[in-house]
Parts: structure tokens; C-alpha cells; sequence
């Protein structure tokens, strides 16, 4: 019996022990399930080009709105989630509240930032693209290398003690010509490798009563306006239409009775 009783006390500690585990991996599951959806971030894989640009709609409780936008904003200039830059903000309020925040990101700070967005509210939509730099980036790479070599020669000209002075005037605006093209491609190239190691993230936040009722009793609106402004048109299209016909048709009625009226009378 002690051995038994021992056994039992044993199983029930073990049960209480997976019990206790099943109910943690329920609340974690269960937290996971209620975050909302959000975008994964997409790096490059060696060899690739592609400049990646994610967008994404939240709706919101309208007194919501701009808080999140604030918050969002602010994750990202100090980079709670890694290297990140607001490229623009817009917010309205009134009877269409909403906001829009546009962000450009490593990959990894994508779906926490998406994911802060939608917090206790709807992911509405999403969408990921990529566009393909490899051609521009090959022929911005060969056009600096191109430069590179002009001015390595015009350079070598122009150390030479034998120069003209005319010569080394026009061989020195042709070098700074050169010098400010080189910049400039060198600037592309660092746009270039910018697109390519972060995303470009368009959050949108709407409010989801607004939304509710624009795509009802607004959709209903617009559709009587319409219909409204159809039968206007139709209207003033059948007057124009008939009304030379009604003068014509009325002073023929008036001929014809006062020519009735002559005949009535007693001759005298």
C-alpha cells in the first residue's frame, strides 16, 4: 500500500507538472493567436537586387489614431527594433479620421513595427513588392568605373610640368566636370545599396467605424447623387427637347380658337 500511495502521489505531481506546461503553452499559443497578422521583412540573398516595399492598412478606433501613429514614429527614431528613418507623416482628423506613416527599415524591425501598428486593432491589408535594381546597379557601377579612369588620366595630364596654360585650364574644367558626375553616381550607388539592405514600410491607419459606414451609408450617398444628378441631366434634356414643340403647339392653340371665336359671333 505505501508503495502504491507512493506511486499515485507521484503520477499526480507529474500530471499537476504537464498540466502546468499545457496551460503555459496554451496562454503563449493563445497570445500569439489574438497578436494580429503581421509583414515579415525580406533581406537579400546573395546575388539579389531586389528592392523590397511593403504596405500595410490598419483600422483603428478613431480616438486610437494618433496615439499609434506618435508611437509608431517614435519606435522607429529611436530604433527600439533596429535601424530605422520616418521618410514622411500625414494625419486628418474631422469626420474621415486616419494617418499614414511611411518608414524605411532594416528587414528585422519590419514585423515589429507592423505588428506595434495593428495592436488592438486590424491588419485590413497588406502587400509586399520588389523591384529588380541589378541592371542599375551593373551599369552605375561601369559608368563609375568609366569616370574613375578619366580621371585618373586627365590627372596624370595635368601633373605633367610641360602643360600649357590653356591646356591646363581646359583639362581642369573637364576634371571638375568629371569630379562632380563621379559624386553624383557615387551618391547613387549609396541610394542603391540603401534600397537594398532596408525595406520601405507605408502604414496606413483608418478608423474602422469610418470605414464601416463610408462603405455603406456613404456607398448609399454617392449612389443617390448619382442617380439625382442622371435625372437632372435626363430632365433638363427632355425640356430643351420638347419646348420649341410646346410654343409651337401653343400658338397653334391659340390660332384655332380665335378663329372659332370669329365664326360664333352673330353676324351683324
Amino acid at each position: 500500500m505505501p508503495r502504491i500511495a507512493a506511486f499515485l502521489f507521484a503520477l499526480l505531481l507529474v500530471t499537476a507538472a504537464g498540466c502546468a506546461k499545457t496551460d503555459g503553452y496554451s496562454q503563449a499559443d493563445a497570445a500569439a493567436e489574438a497578436a494580429p497578422g503581421g509583414l515579415i521583412g525580406q533581406a537579400n540573398a546573395p546575388g539579389n537586387f531586389l528592392a523590397y516595399s511593403h504596405e500595410a492598412t490598419v483600422r483603428l478606433e478613431a480616438a486610437d489614431i494618433a496615439d499609434r501613429v506618435a508611437a509608431v514614429r517614435t519606435a522607429c527614431m529611436e530604433g527600439r527594433h533596429g535601424t530605422c528613418t520616418v521618410r514622411g507623416e500625414e494625419q486628418s482628423s474631422g469626420q474621415w479620421p486616419g494617418g499614414k506613416l511611411q518608414l524605411r527599415a532594416e528587414p528585422k524591425a519590419i514585423e515589429p513595427l507592423v505588428a506595434m501598428a495593428a495592436q488592438g486593432g486590424e491588419l485590413s491589408q497588406r502587400a509586399t513588392e520588389a523591384e529588380d535594381l541589378a541592371d542599375a546597379v551593373r551599369d552605375n557601377g561601369l559608368r563609375q568605373q568609366r569616370l574613375r579612369i578619366q580621371h585618373e588620366r586627365l590627372s596624370e595630364f595635368l601633373a605633367r610640368r610641360d602643360i600649357k596654360a590653356e591646356d591646363l585650364i581646359a583639362l581642369s574644367n573637364q576634371l571638375a566636370q568629371i569630379e562632380t558626375e563621379l559624386q553624383a553616381s557615387e551618391q547613387e550607388a549609396a541610394q542603391q545599396q540603401r534600397r537594398l539592405r532596408t525595406n520601405l514600410l507605408t502604414l496606413r491607419f483608418e478608423s474602422s467605424r469610418v470605414t464601416a459606414e463610408s462603405s455603406e451609408v456613404g456607398e448609399a450617398i454617392r449612389d443617390s447623387l448619382s442617380v439625382l444628378d442622371t435625372s437632372v441631366a435626363v430632365l433638363v434634356t427632355v425640356i430643351v427637347a420638347v419646348l420649341p414643340f410646346a410654343l409651337v403647339l401653343g400658338a397653334m392653340v391659340w390660332i384655332i380658337r380665335a378663329l372659332l371665336r370669329r365664326r360664333r359671333r352673330p353676324a351683324g
